[in-house]
Formats: C-alpha cells, sequence, structure tokens
C-alpha cells in the first residue's frame, strides 16, 4: 500500500513558501481612518524627515505634502480611510513620516483674506522611533482609537463670529487640555490602522466657564 506522506509534503512546502512570502513583504504605510461629524471635511499634511545621524547632501531635513482632501462636507457623520506611506524618497534621500496634521473644516464657508480660519482646527500625530516608557502604543490586536470632540464657541457680541474648537476627549467625552490626536511609534504601525474618532458637544458662549473645559484663548489661536 502506498504512503500518504508524499500528497501531504506539497502542502506543508506551499505553507512554508507561502509564510516566508509574506515575511518578507513588510508593509510601508498604515491604514489612516477618520470619523467625522456631518458638514466636517478633512485635510492631512505629513512631515517626512531625515533619520536621525542621516546626511543627504544639501538636501531640506524634512519635506511636507498634503496627503489626502475629503470631497466637499457630508451632511450625515461619515467615515474617510487613506493609506499613509511611512517614508519616502525625495530629492535622492530617504526620509520617514514624523508628523501628520489634520486640518478639520467644520463648515463650508471660506475665509480666503483672514489668516485666522475660524471654522478649523486641528489634530496631530506625532510619529516616533521610540515612546516614552509608559507611554500607550498600539494595541496587540484591532485599532488604535484617538478620541476627540469639537463644538463651536459662540461670540459674546452680535458683530463676533463662531468659532470652532476641538480637544482631545475620553470615550465618555470628558474634555482634555489638549489637541485630539497624539504619538506613535512608527515600527509598530506598518499594516496597521489609527483611527480619529471626532463627536460633537453643544454650542457654548466663547466666555463661558466649565468644570473640564477649555474656553478658546490667545494661547488658542493657531487652531
Amino acid at each position: 500500500m502506498p504512503s500518504r506522506f508524499p500528497r501531504r509534503a506539497p502542502w506543508r512546502a506551499l505553507s512554508l513558501l507561502a509564510a516566508l512570502a509574506l515575511g518578507g513583504c513588510a508593509s510601508n504605510e498604515f491604514t489612516l481612518e477618520a470619523d467625522l461629524p456631518g458638514d466636517f471635511a478633512l485635510a492631512g499634511d505629513a512631515r517626512y524627515s531625515l533619520p536621525a545621524g542621516s546626511h543627504c547632501g544639501a538636501a531640506a531635513e524634512s519635506v511636507t505634502q498634503r496627503l489626502f482632501t475629503t470631497d466637499g462636507h457630508a451632511q450625515r457623520p461619515h467615515r474617510v480611510s487613506y493609506q499613509v506611506p511611512l517614508s519616502l524618497s525625495s530629492d535622492g534621500c530617504r526620509r520617514e513620516l514624523s508628523h501628520i496634521r489634520l486640518a478639520m473644516d467644520g463648515e463650508s464657508a471660506s475665509h480666503p483674506l483672514e489668516a485666522f480660519a475660524p471654522d478649523v482646527s486641528y489634530a496631530n500625530l506625532a510619529i516616533r522611533s521610540q515612546l516614552a516608557p509608559g507611554s500607550a502604543g498600539m494595541p496587540k490586536h484591532g485599532v488604535r482609537i484617538f478620541d476627540g470632540c469639537c463644538r463651536w464657541l459662540l461670540p459674546d457680541s452680535p458683530s463676533g463670529e463662531r468659532q470652532l474648537q476641538c480637544n482631545a476627549s475620553d470615550i465618555n467625552g470628558q474634555w482634555f487640555d489638549a489637541k485630539p490626536g497624539g504619538e506613535l511609534q512608527r515600527d509598530q504601525l506598518p499594516g496597521r490602522i489609527v483611527r480619529l474618532a471626532i463627536g460633537v458637544a453643544p454650542d457654548i458662549p466663547a466666555s463661558a466657564e466649565q468644570p473640564g473645559a477649555q474656553t478658546l484663548s490667545a494661547a488658542d489661536s493657531s487652531n
């Protein structure tokens, strides 16, 4: 009676080859998602910097490029998703992703002549080679979520303009004295998903003071 072993061996060999192939194809990007309120648009700019200790002639140390811009404003809450390269080559130099700035536009009005856009606020993601001890990194499985919340600060005078304020928050809506976002470790990101989850809080007067909430001040003039 012929042995069954020869029939099984090819499948084991194919499985081994598949594992080796997958292991040798490391991703150079991660998925950035954003859950946005209705009427919000999003634009992302990424900064790529030379790795520490790297020199590349007279080339600029960092370059910034537009990653994406959402198409208009949606009427309902929506999710957008983009693939973000972790490194790129420019001017003959390899640079690593070091920072992402996300501009959240809360209404369709434009303010082309104003240095400060009252309907725009920002979120930030810093990409580090190593996080500080005790900092939360990527989970072993699933999505890394950064929660945030936005609200409109209503003017105290009839001639004033409402202003969008977005801050980091927890899942229960508690506000923190920081912009949405946080830090990520570069070697934990390939093939993973990072999500910015933005909610909406009720409008308040710009002069209002609430426990656990931050009103707009001169220090926030850059959003």
